[in-house]
């Protein structure tokens, strides 16, 4: 319960208090367990999204894009945008990685953050309250496959350098099982788009290898956003 107060703490806007010192070893085991905070922001999603039920389309995909982005605190967005700018700009994996760490945002990063709210809004709009609540878990559970079946891209251990090295394909394998277990329980025909999901997020994953020769903190971040999208858009023509 600690491990999981701590990675609640970390990934969400959520406060809480940790009475005693989190030492690195709590924090780093910790960040594994992302998917449970997943469930936590799936949740809340359901609920809101119960909540605006008399609203139009449009207006209710708004109001849980906005939620979204603060209960995560853009945590993953930023990383989505800084992944953008480097891997578009068809250079080499040392410039896309300097690229990566640069504080300022580009004009890929720019179009592509515009691009996912804009599939947010519209997709999360059109989509049935099971949906919502599992796009969370996907979304975090890929970034768990990004990890794990992927070496680290950087030369120096940072937060995402330790987060990568420390997960295996065994973790990424319990990742994927732990979401269809999830997709099956909320809805049995979810376990498509879920599937469909990591299929393409696999793709995703070996096309950033392919880029900078691994992952970095910043690509698992785009992973999560850009597998959350691609599993509204495939959920919602699924059952269209």
């Amino acid at each position: 319960m600690r491990k999981i107060l701590i990675a609640i703490g970390f990934y969400t806007r959520i406060p809480i208090n940790i009475k005693e010192k989190v030492t690195d070893d709590e924090f780093y085991s910790a960040m594994k367990l992302i998917p449970i905070v997943g469930i936590l922001i799936g949740s809340l999603m359901y609920l809101i999204n119960a909540g605006l039920a008399g609203f139009a389309s449009d207006i209710r995909g708004l109001i849980l894009t906005i939620f979204y982005i603060f209960i995560t605190g853009g945590l993953h967005i930023d990383g989505f945008m800084d992944s953008m700018d480097g891997l578009l700009s068809n250079r080499d994996k040392d410039r896309i990685i300097e690229i990566m760490k640069d504080s300022r945002v580009g004009s890929f990063g720019v179009i592509s953050m515009v691009v996912l709210f804009a599939l947010y809004s519209v997709f999360m709009g059109y989509s049935q309250g099971e949906i919502l609540f599992l796009m969370p878990v996907v979304g975090r559970c890929s970034g768990i496959v990004s990890a794990g079946i992927t070496p680290y891209a950087k030369k120096n251990l940072d937060l995402g350098g330790r987060f990568v090295e420390e997960t295996k394909p065994k973790h990424a394998v319990a990742a994927v099982l732990f979401s269809g277990m999830i997709a099956i329980f909320v809805n049995p025909g979810l376990i498509i788009p879920t599937g469909v999901t990591f299929s393409l997020v696999f793709f995703i994953v070996k096309w950033i290898e392919g880029k900078i020769q691994g992952t970095t903190g910043d690509t698992t971040g785009m992973v999560i956003e850009s597998s959350q999208a691609l599993f509204l858009i495939l959920s919602y023509f699924y059952f269209s």
